[in-house]
């Protein structure tokens, strides 16, 4: 059997937001699918900073965070980009004009604007999830906010979310950004997806995109579904994912990743 190269996202995909956990079926496959000889990488929008301890705790290969600007693999760092101050101080400002809360994320920290966890059911869940593992390092503030990867955004009551995204197009020669819901966007360096990390850590293995398992269940999953092999949308998966997966398996909290490889006799 040759190598395979098994990529997962983490929210709604690995970790589960109702139950807060990694599923026991999600982490013995992967990792029965690793001692047959197989690569398992997390590929997510979160930071380095953004995991909970069982997640690392599973052993993976690899880590893509930040949609693909930060690609740590056989503990060396292989690719890093960062979002330049001036365009992030730029953000920020548009962030304060227009009343959007959000999260500056970066290797080394998470700084949200603040602790509002009413604001928006995400941001909500974000900032719960920091209060759950306070070894995490984040700062509820931005007032000393240091460089950062991506930044994710929510509106909320007295929110401009039009008004902010003009803002943004007039940075669209560095950034890019992905609509989750219609209150919630990701904005991430031009030219930088899951997608490319993907391909980036299929590039160090020498091997190809034809040899690349993706799990997904949002918006942001689409261009790693779209550059593997074999992209795989979980259950709960939004129906945009689903219509341009490969397979689509059952929800996560149904052994979705489990039940994929062995669709895939990966395990």
């Amino acid at each position: 059997m040759s190598v395979k190269l098994i990529f997962v996202d983490v929210d709604d995909t690995l970790y589960s937001k109702r139950t807060r956990h990694v599923p026991d079926s999600a982490r013995a496959a992967l990792q029965e699918a690793q001692r047959n000889g197989h690569k398992i990488f997390v590929n997510t929008g979160r930071p380095l900073a953004y995991f909970e301890q069982e997640i690392l705790d599973i052993g993976f290969d690899g880590m893509i965070c930040s949609n693909g600007v930060y690609i740590l693999i056989e503990d060396k760092l292989i690719y890093h980009k960062t979002v330049p101050k001036d365009v992030q101080k730029a953000v920020m400002d548009a962030c304060v004009r227009h009343h959007i809360f959000g999260t500056l994320e970066g290797e080394k920290c998470s700084y949200f604007r603040n602790h509002d966890v009413n604001f928006h059911p995400h941001y909500g869940f974000m900032i719960q999830a920091f209060d759950l593992a306070p070894d995490m390092p984040h700062e509820f503030s931005w007032d000393h906010a240091d460089t950062c990867e991506k930044i994710i955004v929510f509106s909320g009551e007295g929110s401009d979310m039009p008004g902010f995204l003009k803002e943004l197009d007039r940075l669209n020669d560095v950034l890019d950004y992905i609509r989750i819901t219609d209150d919630q966007y990701e904005i991430l360096l031009k030219g930088h997806s899951k997608g490319t990390g993907l391909l980036n850590a299929a590039q160090y293995y020498h091997t190809s995109a034809a040899n690349c398992y993706a799990f997904g269940d949002s918006n942001n999953d689409a261009e790693m579904i779209k550059a593997a092999g074999h992209g795989i949308a979980m259950g709960n998966a939004c129906n945009e994912l689903k219509a341009i997966a490969d397979y689509v398996t059952t929800d996560i909290d149904e052994d979705g990743i489990m039940n994929a490889l062995k669709h895939f006799e990966l395990i």
